[in-house]
């Protein structure tokens, strides 16, 4: 009887580790056989977007001009400093591209220095022993640039000065455009004198500016009226300069008085103390005088035909010279010329480097 279960056992097992043999080896073959993989067909999937609309930019619009206004004192002047690069090249501009020998051209400097009285001599001496003016002339600018500048037109408005207005009007532009390509933070500004007896106005004043556009608008609305007296308010029109313009500290003022006839004589002390009050402080009273008496090349422009220059002054009146040698500025006439443009230009720029002003003066 135990043999029996023994060989049971025995035959048990035998058949389980066949049963074991013949399934591992199916399960080899099996993972031997090659796999093949069906490879499924891509799947394209596709959008549709709506066109968008282009819409373009709303414009913007502004009721005035947008102004910059920097500090009132940029930074402490500077003459000293090594001169700007950038004043040989608007010099260049001006002239045409034309090179850095024209400065020094004998033919430029003697024709400037022998024309007499008026912008480009002023018959005073000054532009004289010019040998190394260009230098002096470029530490000019850089410590304007610094300090920046700042420039009121004082103007005669009555009846005989319509053709002198109508040229600052028609020359702003360029006036403004040709200080401001050596001094970008040039301020301007207008102030019309008449005589105390106008039924319109004494004075009227546009206050220093960055703005073209204001400086236009009130061009543009000026007119020359009244007058016919020898004598003019012209201390007024500086009175109104001196206190009502907006100088900013630190920065070179210059006062160019516009006119063809004097001052009134009861007040020409003061005008004489308001002068030098500004000079005093650093600034800086030009006149400019168009009269005929001083200008017989304006007659001689409306008649056609040349005058007798023995029969006039030839030269700026005395009280125009008094009013600049008290505002440590210079006194001038037209010089000859015609336009008015390109004397204001040379006294903006203190008169004395008219050999580097007459270059950028050549576009006016």
């Amino acid at each position: 009887m135990k043999f029996r279960q023994v060989f049971l056992w025995i035959g048990l097992l035998s058949l389980s580790v066949v049963v074991h043999l013949v399934l591992s080896w199916r399960a080899g073959h099996g993972l031997r056989q090659p796999v093949v993989l069906q490879e499924s067909p891509p799947t394209q999937a596709e959008l549709s977007l709506a066109p968008v609309e282009e819409q373009e930019p709303e414009p913007l619009f502004f009721e005035e001009p947008l102004e910059f206004e920097p500090p009132a004192i940029l930074v402490a002047g500077a003459s000293e400093l090594p001169p700007p690069p950038t004043v040989d090249r608007a010099l260049k501009a001006a002239a045409g591209g034309r090179s850095e020998a024209l400065l020094a051209a004998p033919s430029l400097d003697n024709a400037i220095l022998t024309r007499g009285q008026g912008t480009a001599g002023f018959g005073s001496g000054i532009g004289t022993g010019l040998s190394n003016s260009s230098n002096r002339f470029a530490a000019y600018v850089q410590s304007l640039r610094e300090s920046g500048l700042d420039v009121v037109f004082v103007v005669d408005a009555t009846g005989s000065m319509d053709w002198a207005i109508a040229e600052v009007r028609l020359r702003i532009v360029d006036i403004v455009d040709a200080v401001r390509s050596l001094v970008p933070l040039a301020r301007f500004g207008v102030v019309a004198y008449r005589d105390h007896d106008d039924p319109e106005f004494l004075t009227r004043q546009q206050p220093l500016t960055f703005s073209l556009v204001k400086l236009r608008r009130f061009l543009d609305a000026l007119e020359a009226k009244g007058g016919g007296s020898f004598q003019e308010a012209i201390t007024a029109g500086l009175e109104a300069a001196a206190e009502g313009a907006g100088w900013r500290p630190g920065a070179k003022s210059v006062v160019v008085i516009i006119g063809d006839a004097p001052p009134h004589q009861g007040s020409f002390n003061r005008l004489l103390r308001l002068t030098k009050d500004i000079a005093s402080r650093g600034g800086q009273v030009s006149t400019l005088d168009v009269s005929n008496e001083s200008n017989p090349a304006l007659i001689e422009a409306s008649l056609g035909r040349p005058v007798n220059h023995a029969l006039y002054r030839d030269k700026p009146m005395l009280q125009f010279q008094a009013i600049a040698d008290a505002g440590n500025g210079l006194a001038a006439t037209m010089d000859g010329d015609i336009i008015v443009a390109r004397q204001l230009l040379s006294l903006v720029m203190g008169g004395e480097f008219s050999r580097e002003m007459a270059l950028l003066m050549e576009s006016l």
